[in-house]
């Protein structure tokens, strides 16, 4: 009795995440349950905090199975994968390079190397920023949706950041554009940054790779890290499971 029910709640919970927000009917059909068991199954995973249902009758999974999964992730090597490309930036440019997680409206610092000389950029790992304030964060924000872009226009002006918001969506417009975000940093003026973002299997933006390098050295070397953040960026979205992209040349 007790196997059963738990993998009938296993069904379903996987019904609910896989297909999105479903009606009580529609995951009755999915599941092969009787709509009776079907919603003593909903409302004992909703008290436990698994699926909500929402104001129109339909239910999803809630944020809690979403990172169930992240640390799941984790656990099988998400974080030595992209160690593995920060690793080969830093061999190949000699600069510091980082890998930002996206989660949240936010991006965070992952993994990080760093080259063996005097003159680098330090990132400290855990570090959170919002999204427009570092090049990987606006990266990931330009592969987003209307909604996250105004929110994160809105956590601008109210960080007192002075740029014009009609600006920032020319930027983002062109980094979409061209598959990379490349300038001076906001936080940190001295440095030059370029990140491109990494998908995972369904299509979606979950992080970026990125490379620092002094200001004054950005003229200098600029092309080569474009070259090399995209190449390694496009390598962990495949090593994730999205199909390599063919750009035109």
């Amino acid at each position: 009795m007790a196997e059963g029910s738990i993998a009938r709640t296993l069904r379903v919970l996987e019904a609910v995440c896989d297909h999105g927000p479903q009606t009580l009917k529609a995951l009755s059909e999915r599941t092969e349950l009787a709509p009776p068991t079907l919603l003593r199954i909903l409302r004992l995973m909703a008290d436990e905090g698994y699926v909500v249902q929402q104001a129109d009758r339909t239910w999803r999974g809630t944020m809690l199975v979403w990172r169930l999964g992240c640390a799941v992730n984790t656990s099988v090597g998400l974080l030595a994968i992209s160690r593995e490309h920060t690793d080969r930036l830093t061999a190949e440019l000699d600069e510091t390079s980082v890998y930002a997680v996206y989660e949240q409206g936010a991006v965070t610092y992952a993994a990080h190397s760093e080259p063996i000389k005097p003159v680098r950029a330090h990132v400290r790992l855990g570090q959170r920023y919002r999204l427009l304030a570092v090049t990987t964060g606006q990266a990931v924000l330009a592969q987003l949706d209307e909604p996250y872009v105004e929110r994160a226009l809105a956590e601008q002006t109210a960080s007192g950041d002075p740029r014009d918001p009609a600006q920032v969506e020319t930027m983002l417009a062109e980094i979409r554009r061209r598959g990379y975000a490349a300038g001076p940093g906001v936080r940190w003026p001295e440095l030059w940054g370029c990140a491109a973002p990494v998908f995972d299997a369904t299509g979606g933006v979950v992080g970026a790779l990125g490379v620092s390098i002094p200001t004054a050295r950005a003229e200098e070397i600029s092309d080569q890290v474009v070259a090399g953040v995209l190449k390694e960026a496009e390598a962990m979205s495949v090593r994730l499971g999205r199909p390599a992209i063919v750009r035109e040349v």
